[in-house]
């Protein structure tokens, strides 16, 4: 009888165990496809084919959202040189994310910083 109660009390506290660790292992949705569009923005913008018309310095730090539409949609942009400005709004603006379905409307921030010496 000790040993039934036992043997279910180890194996109740291993599929605990099993629930718990599979719930924090599993990647959330969300949090892949921001990372996906992060990724996507910075490849944009440091594309090899963009090389020669990189700005000599500056730095930038734009803030975005993805609208339904997967259209990107800046919400606040800081700069130090208007040419670095520029050039990552140019770079960005046409980028369509619609194959990242989901989140939309979610806030992203990414850093650029442009030194050519």
């Amino acid at each position: 009888m000790k040993t039934i109660k036992a043997v279910r009390f180890v194996v109740f506290f291993i599929l605990i165990g099993l629930i718990s660790a599979c719930t924090l292992y599993a990647s959330s949705p969300a949090a892949v496809a921001a990372k996906d569009i992060r990724q996507k923005i910075i490849k944009e913008v440091w594309s090899d084919n963009n090389e020669e018309n990189f700005p000599s310095e500056g730095t930038v730090v734009i803030l975005f959202t993805v609208n339904d539409e997967g259209k990107i949609d800046i919400k606040k942009l800081e700069s130090t040189n208007t040419e670095a400005e520029d050039f990552v709004t140019k770079k960005i603006s046409g980028l369509s994310c619609k194959d990242n379905v989901y989140p939309y409307h979610q806030f992203y921030r990414v850093k650029f910083q442009f030194d050519q010496n």
